[in-house]
């Protein structure tokens, strides 16, 4: 009941926070150009990268310089074979809303799909199982929509560093993070095709992210777990 009653008083203050506070993201540019984004190469992995927080991108001003863009070139020069990648993304993106984004046109073919979710609900201090179920939801539904050699690969959750918040909140914060990977872990042992992405950056405030350099240090710490679980095939032609 606590939880609960917690988690609504602080989903208010952080959504006020997120669009009034000077300290707050929402104010930096990101990318609004179209979402694909290829490396060249043959027989192309097809990528689907869902999802918020280093997801959107943050401080750039196009997915080429985001994540999308990292990865794909991180994933070619690892395997030798092209990327595409389609980004599903938008401000405050959560795994229940997702669901209606990833439909089966955007899932078609897809080699791998990436999800990273719970920036915004950890802030929240949503309750772990609350967000567990639904991180569920969305696992079973991509599942359902995608071909049977799809790998879906969960990163990890991680925050910003909040320093102009109180250090209680912050462990708070720290806590339920914790709660969020450990539900995470669960969902992934429980489906042969799902994979967890231990993805744990150094903190920082939103302010001190240094754009296109720390989307390119994202995506190589992501590109080896996917490499791990699917293994490049020989190029063709």
């Amino acid at each position: 009941m606590f939880a609960t009653l917690e988690h609504v008083i602080m989903k208010i203050f952080i959504f006020m926070w997120v669009r009034v506070s000077p300290n707050s993201w929402r104010g930096y540019p990101r990318p609004k150009d179209a979402a694909m984004v290829r490396a060249e190469g043959p027989n192309p992995h097809k990528v689907v990268l869902c999802g918020s927080g280093i997801v959107i991108g943050y401080g750039v001003a196009s997915h080429e310089l985001a994540l999308g863009g990292s990865f794909a070139r991180a994933l070619t020069s690892r395997t030798q074979r092209g990327t595409q990648v389609i980004t599903v993304t938008a401000p405050g993106l959560q795994a229940k809303s997702a669901r209606k984004r990833l439909t089966p046109r955007v899932l078609d073919d897809a080699d791998i799909v990436i999800l990273s979710f719970g920036t915004l609900e950890i802030l929240s201090l949503t309750p772990p199982k609350l967000w567990g179920n639904q991180l569920e939801a969305l696992v079973t539904d991509v599942l359902e929509k995608s071909s049977t050699n799809t790998r879906i690969f969960l990163v990890d959750c991680n925050t910003p560093k909040m320093s102009t918040f109180t250090a209680t909140y912050q462990r708070r914060m720290a806590h339920t993070a914790n709660g969020f990977n450990d539900q995470l872990q669960s969902i992934a042992r429980a489906h042969d095709r799902v994979h967890r992405i231990e993805f744990g950056p150094a903190a920082e405030d939103a302010e001190n992210i240094e754009g296109r350099s720390r989307y390119q240090e994202w995506a190589a710490s992501l590109v080896p777990a996917v490499v791990a679980q699917f293994p490049s095939r020989p190029s063709e032609g």
